[in-house]
């Protein structure tokens, strides 16, 4: 029991620490691919409410305008 408090605690890795350089640009690219892949999703988002939000505006106008 005495020699368990001598003992150092085991520091982990990191996750990056552990992969070599090329694995490291690898990952690097995936995460910037998916990155670039929300963006565009987070886009069509954006334009699909901008075009509702015209369209209704629109319809608004037709009805007040006649």
């Amino acid at each position: 029991m005495a020699d368990n408090q001598d003992d150092l605690p085991v520091q982990r890795t990191g996750f990056l620490a552990r992969l070599s350089a090329t694995e490291t640009i690898v990952v690097a690219i995936i995460a910037m691919i998916a990155l670039a892949g929300l963006m565009l999703i987070g886009k069509g988002f954006y334009m699909k409410a901008k075009t509702e939000l015209f369209a209704a505006e629109k319809r608004v106008a037709r009805n007040v305008f006649g």
